[in-house]
C-alpha cells in the first residue's frame, strides 16, 4: 500500500539535526509517512546516522549520493523515488517546523497543486540569532531578493525562495526543477503560475539552526556572490516569460 505522504530531506553535514527532525515529522504525519533522506555523502556521516535509525523507522529511506552533488539533483532523485501522490520537501537543518506540514497538505485536498511555507506573509517571519551578523545578512539577502522577484514577476507570491513545499506529484510531471541551489524555487513557482496551477502560501516562522553550518553562506560576501546568480536567473526568467 502506498504511503499517504512522502517527505524528502536533502542533507549535507546534518548529522546532529536529522534524527530530531525525522522524529518531529513522524509525530506530525504518522508512522506510515515515507521519509526519504537524500544525502550528498556527508563528511560528518549523516548517512550513517540515518542507516542506524532505519531498523526503528521502517518507512525511512536513504539515498546516499556519491557523485552529481547538489540540492536540485538531490530533490530530483528524491521525487523520482517517492511513492506518495503528495510530496513534501524541506530543509534538514530544523529551520522549517514540521508542525506546519499538515497546514501545507490540507489545501492540496481542496484543489491547490502547490503550497509553500512563507516567511513574508502576515504571521510569517524569521527567528534571528541575537548578536549574529550572519543571521542578519541571511535575512536581509532573502528580503531583498524576494522584493526584487515581486518587482519582476508580481506580488501574487511573497516567498520566492521558500523551499518548504507540499505539492502533488502529478503536478511535478509537468513542472521542472531547474538550477543548482535555492534559485530553483523561483523558476518552479513562476512556471507553475504561468501554467495556471493554483498556488498558496502558508505563514511559518523560520527557526534558527541549532547545529551545523548554513549551506547558503557564512558571511556577507557569500550572500553577495550567490546573489548575482539569483539576479541573472530572474532576469532570464523575466525575458522568457
Amino acid at each position: 500500500m502506498k504511503p499517504p505522504y512522502s517527505v524528502i530531506l536533502p542533507t549535507f553535514n546534518e548529522r546532529d539535526n536529522i534524527k530530531p527532525l525525522v522524529m518531529e515529522i513522524r509525530q506530525q504525519l504518522g508512522e506510515e509517512t515515507e521519509i526519504i533522506v537524500v544525502d550528498d555523502d556527508s563528511p560528518d556521516l549523516t548517512w550513517q546516522e540515518v542507516e542506524e535509525m532505519r531498523p526503528s523507522y521502517p518507512h525511512l529511506k536513504l539515498i546516499r549520493r556519491q557523485e552529481n552533488h547538489g540540492l536540485v539533483a538531490s530533490l530530483k532523485e528524491g521525487i523520482e523515488k517517492a511513492s506518495a501522490e503528495i510530496i513534501i520537501w524541506m530543509d534538514a537543518d530544523g529551520s522549517m517546523p514540521p508542525s506546519k506540514i499538515p497546514e501545507l497538505i490540507k489545501p492540496l485536498h481542496g484543489g491547490y497543486e502547490l503550497v509553500a511555507g512563507s516567511r513574508f506573509v502576515p504571521e510569517g517571519g524569521v527567528e534571528l540569532i541575537t548578536g549574529s551578523p550572519d543571521s542578519m545578512a541571511a535575512f536581509f539577502f532573502s528580503l531583498v531578493l524576494n522584493r526584487w522577484c515581486q518587482f519582476l514577476f508580481g506580488r501574487w507570491f511573497h516567498d520566492y525562495t521558500s523551499g518548504f513545499v507540499a505539492v502533488k506529484k502529478s503536478a511535478l510531471e509537468t513542472l521542472r526543477l531547474r538550477g543548482h541551489y535555492g534559485e530553483y524555487f523561483i523558476a518552479l513557482v513562476t512556471e507553475a503560475h504561468r501554467r495556471g496551477f493554483r498556488l498558496l502560501e502558508i505563514p511559518y516562522i523560520n527557526r534558527a539552526r541549532k547545529a551545523g553550518q548554513s549551506k547558503t553562506g557564512q558571511h556577507l560576501l557569500d550572500y553577495l556572490r550567490r546573489g548575482w546568480k539569483y539576479f541573472w536567473l530572474t532576469l532570464r526568467l523575466k525575458l522568457l516569460s
